[in-house]
């Protein structure tokens, strides 16, 4: 079972746990957020990571002058920033098809923090929305977050199979209610998800959230007080089923609904002036309260239960105060089997006194189907322990859609899309599978697709191909020895040739002028003809080509595999201004899609294309870091 794990902060939150869809679990703790990230490979199971939430630029949140007494305003302005509530979005709104967390503070602000690279490095971390600019711009009630929700992703939003589809994971929704009973349903993009140029959120449907009515016909003062102001103070998503039930509490009354999300009818041309967000319309209707789809609370579990009283019993011996323990829950979340609880412990019939930096919580964890002390808790994260793939599987489906003659009329080849069909053409020759005659028989039109876009004649490729003996009378190692052969003979081209810009193959930065191409013999290493090491001499797990460039490499956090950054390689990275959208494969609309890339001045690149393709790993399904 996953040990306890003990965390130097107070908790601020009824509700302090929230877990993402990647295992990463979030503590509200004051102005911060306490992060743990599940480690692979490591002895310790979290890596720890606060992130101060509760520090703002001008051009984030600018300054105001206090509110007015009419909006009950006790200076929302100066009060600090102390966490209220956490939520993670679904996949595929941050970088590398991760989450973002939503983070709500009691001065009513909405923020939402991602991860550019590693979520166990700090310094990965940025506040890239606030969600208050959307709302609302009228009374200063109505830009106040009193309570937020994401909602699940619906199944039916997903496409995966187009390249650059704006619903490759899903659309990201968000409920936001505010201080005047308004309740919002909102949809967030970002640069990562879709094609919007920025983080940004659009709202798609507003309405007033009713007030009850008072039954009380003389009221207290207290009950006055108490009830000037109605608000919802909690919402809760459940799970879809054509619609999708909400619940939301206002002044201690649960109310249920229905969020339904359409698609407008799609215009096959678009204006100039007409802005590139999904045109979705959003309604909101009454819900039946014992609809099964409605969401579930969690419950504490007998583990737990019983952790806590060891716990409890523990805190009371070390303290030498015996049972005057007090034991305060926090709240609970859970992943997949796995439920997690957060405690604090505390002297009773006494005076306790601790300093802000002095304060500790601690994190129970139940996996619920296995309670033995030998079972394995990396088993508890998908990524951690994946699934046995066949490479081989792998890396033929990665050649099929570099070497698909469709995809390559579709886009824009560039110089690189050529070095990464070349160098799929002798990944494909090699290739360790029952295929081999086909293998053969397409390499001669992959050879003319690259003579007719790079100008350029493969003699010698030609000349290979027709040396090799048929299939069935050939070894693989006898393979692999030919076109290493081949690959030497083509940099020994390209390097008395004396045009760089040609080149279908990588030059080593250590030898001289002449035979400096790195020959091809392997789909995972990358050696000069001299044997030269240049940092690990390892090849991108998807293109194939060698990593030469340090500060552009991502890899995968389950197999290690070791990928280009599309996002910081010069050659891969596209700016999102010049995409164009969707790529439809069908014959029917080449006209169209040509007709469309033409008067933008600008096509896809195939490295694009393979990048958005294969957004996880292609191998275990992991996801990146870096």
């Amino acid at each position: 079972m996953l040990p306890l794990a003990h965390i130097p902060v107070q908790p601020s939150a009824p509700d302090c746990l929230a877990w993402s869809p990647d295992g990463e679990l979030a503590i509200a703790a004051g102005e911060e957020v306490y992060l743990l990230v599940p480690q692979n490979g490591s002895p310790e199971p979290w890596a720890h990571v606060r992130i101060t939430i509760s520090q703002f630029t001008t051009k984030e949140w600018p300054w105001k002058e206090q509110a007015s007494f009419e909006d009950m305003s006790i200076g929302e302005e100066q009060a600090r920033a102390t966490v209220t509530a956490l939520a993670w979005s679904p996949y595929g709104l941050a970088k590398h098809r991760r989450s973002v967390l939503a983070v709500l503070t009691s001065n009513l602000i909405l923020s939402f923090w991602a991860s550019d690279s590693n979520p166990a490095d700090l310094g990965s971390w940025r506040r890239v929305l606030v969600a208050n600019k959307a709302l609302s711009p009228g009374s200063r009630l109505q830009q106040r977050v009193r309570s937020m929700a994401w909602a699940p992703t619906d199944p039916q939003h997903v496409e995966r199979q187009t390249p650059f589809s704006r619903r490759r994971w899903g659309i990201p929704l968000i409920a936001i209610a505010d201080d005047s009973n308004g309740l919002y349903i909102l949809k967030v993009s970002s640069p990562f998800a879709g094609q919007s140029l920025a983080w940004n959120i659009e709202l798609l449907h507003h309405e007033d959230v009713p007030v009850p009515n008072e039954s009380n016909d003389r009221p207290s003062l207290l009950s006055l007080a108490m009830n000037a102001n109605h608000f919802v103070d909690r919402i809760a998503f459940g799970t879809w089923d054509g619609d999708i039930p909400l619940v939301y509490r206002i002044s201690g009354i649960f109310h249920h609904a229905s969020v339904s999300v359409r698609e407008d009818p799609p215009s096959r041309v678009r204006a100039k002036d007409v802005s590139d967000h999904e045109p979705l319309t959003v309604s909101i209707g009454k819900a039946h309260p014992k609809d099964p789809n409605m969401p579930s609370e969690i419950v504490v579990t007998p583990l737990i239960k019983a952790r806590m009283a060891m716990e409890k019993e523990k805190f009371g011996v070390v303290k030498n105060i015996g049972g005057h323990v007090v034991l305060r829950t926090w709240g609970l979340a859970s992943f997949n089997t796995l439920v997690a609880g957060c405690i604090t412990l505390h002297p009773a019939k006494m005076v306790e006194y601790t300093a802000p930096f002095e304060g500790t919580a601690t994190i129970l964890f139940d996996a619920g189907n296995d309670n033995s002390n030998n079972s394995n808790e990396k088993s508890l994260f998908p990524w951690q322990n994946p699934v046995e793939v066949d490479a081989a599987n792998a890396q033929q489906s990665i050649l099929d859609t570099v070497l698909d003659q469709k995809l390559q009329r579709s886009v824009n080849l560039s110089r690189f899309d050529l070095r990464i069909i070349y160098t799929a053409f002798c990944g494909n020759l090699i290739l360790n599978n029952d295929e081999r005659v086909e293998r053969l028989q397409s390499a001669v039109d992959t050879l003319s697709s690259i003579e007719r876009h790079a100008d350029i004649d493969l003699l010698v490729e030609h000349r290979t191909l027709l040396s090799i003996k048929p299939p069935h009378q050939i070894s693989d190692q006898e393979l692999v020895d030919i076109i290493r052969q081949m690959t030497k003979w083509r940099g020994q081209a390209e390097s008395s040739s004396c045009t760089p810009d040609k080149a279908l193959l990588d030059l080593c930065p250590i030898c001289p002028e002449v035979q400096r191409a790195i020959p091809f013999d392997s789909f995972t290493e990358a050696f000069c003809p001299q044997r030269h090491s240049f940092g690990h001499a390892a090849r991108c797990a998807l293109t194939f080509l060698p990593l030469l460039e340090p500060g552009t490499n991502k890899r995968c956090i389950s197999c290690d595999r070791e990928f280009f950054d599309e996002q910081a390689h010069p050659e891969v990275h596209m700016k999102l201004s010049q995409r164009l959208g969707p790529i439809n494969m069908g014959e029917s609309n080449d006209q169209f899609i040509g007709a469309a890339q033409e008067s933008r001045l600008v096509r896809h690149s195939l490295a694009s294309v393979l990048f958005d393709k294969f957004d996880t790993c292609p191998y275990c399904g992991g996801k990146f870091c870096g």
